[in-house]
């Protein structure tokens, strides 16, 4: 089983500042085996490929998908690549003005905490043979240290005996996994932050689980 991690939005509290967004979205990409893995790289390879290296002459290794820069109809063809790949999305929906004193002081916590909250979701049942957690690579070696020695007490309760579990810390260019969550997280982004559904409705009946977490009594 493979376990992509990305968010979009910030962590940011100071909602008087430009730029700082509203919500914080936490998204899994969660791949059923090796197989099925192998063909969500070759969709994302195929797209960078055929949409954007041809279309703008690009050499450029570190090439990628970017929810925030993918035009529309590149998204769209990347999505038909997955067709018949078995993959669930998971995200969280951080409603940041309820978010207690505490946590917004220490936001390695709070990502922490989210992490576990939506690792917890996964299917870890269907594991066969080992579990690989990846995620963008954002975190100093004191945080990375801190994050995977709490993540791993939190998956080791719930998988399946005997299944190894590994972390690793990639740059977003380094992983087609981290690219292809990337894309989904931000149409939720958009979907809470700005009522754009325009990319969300395209890939919404691949999600297994989408909760707001703090959310008030209109729902955010």
């Amino acid at each position: 089983m493979f376990i992509y991690i990305d968010e979009s939005g910030d962590l940011g509290f100071d909602f008087t500042k430009g730029g700082t967004s509203r919500l914080f979205i936490a998204t899994l990409l969660v791949v059923h085996n090796r197989d099925h893995n192998r063909r969500l790289v070759q969709a994302v390879t195929r797209t960078i490929k055929n949409k954007i290296r041809q279309r703008k002459g690009e050499k450029n290794p570190a090439l990628e998908l970017k929810g925030s820069k993918t035009e529309f109809s590149i998204k769209i063809y990347f999505l038909r690549q997955l067709r018949g790949v078995g993959i669930g999305i998971y995200s969280l929906i951080l409603n940041k003005a309820r978010v207690f004193e505490e946590l917004r002081r220490n936001k390695t916590k709070l990502y922490n905490f989210l992490a576990r909250l939506l690792i917890e979701r996964c299917p870890f049942i269907l594991a066969r043979e080992k579990i690989i957690l990846v995620l963008d690579r954002s975190k100093n070696q004191r945080e990375i240290r801190e994050f995977n020695q709490y993540l791993l007490v939190q998956i080791q309760k719930l998988v399946p005996e005997k299944i190894p579990v590994e972390i690793y810390h990639r740059l977003s260019h380094e992983s087609k996994g981290i690219q292809a969550v990337d894309l989904f997280s931000w149409g939720i982004f958009r979907k809470y932050e700005r009522n754009d559904l325009t990319w969300y409705e395209r890939f919404k009946e691949r999600i297994h689980f989408e909760k707001v977490y703090l959310a008030n009594k209109k729902g955010l």
